[in-house]
């Protein structure tokens, strides 16, 4: 009878951490969870910031290349932005060649693959935030990356990183 208090107490350190365990590996995965998303978010806008820097040291347009435009209508059409005939990633000569880029990358992060891709459009010189129709001398670079990782530790939903650049032709 005198080990009854002791075996009491011991049943009830059991029980509570038996109460207390799920609970703590619960809060140690999605702590893991959020590094892990964390860490994959980093290496997303790392590689979203190296396609715009790509596109930095590119020309406005293809006129460009060879002569100095006077007027936004000499520029490339809406419907003829993107590449042209023979170019591909990463030997693009101007800006809007990042239009419909589609491509994967798995060496930022090792065993990961990401997906970016890109539009480029002309956007309204009095509101950039508009996308227009009809050739300015402001585009739009959207980058957007994607991948296994990127998603909302609380809800499990995919997250989808997108960065912009506005490029202006003087």
């Amino acid at each position: 009878m005198a080990n009854t208090g002791q075996m009491l107490l011991v049943l009830g350190s059991l029980i509570l951490f038996s109460i207390l365990l799920p609970s703590v590996n619960s809060s140690l995965l999605y702590n893991d969870r959020t590094l892990v998303s964390t860490h994959a978010e980093l290496a997303a806008m790392s590689i979203a910031q190296k396609i715009i820097n790509e596109a930095n040291r590119k020309v406005f347009d293809e006129i460009c290349l060879t002569s100095r435009p006077t007027s936004a209508t000499l520029m490339t059409t809406p419907a003829h932005l993107g590449p042209d005939t023979g170019e591909s990633y990463p030997n693009f000569d101007d800006v809007d060649d990042f239009k419909n880029l589609s491509i994967a990358d798995s060496l930022t992060m090792a065993s990961v693959r990401f997906s970016i891709s890109a539009t480029v459009t002309y956007v309204d010189p009095g509101n950039p935030t508009v996308d227009v129709a009809y050739q300015t001398y402001i585009k739009r670079l959207r980058v957007s990356v994607t991948g296994p990782y990127l998603v909302n530790p609380a809800s499990n939903t995919p997250v989808q990183i997108t960065m912009e650049q506005l490029y202006a032709y003087y």
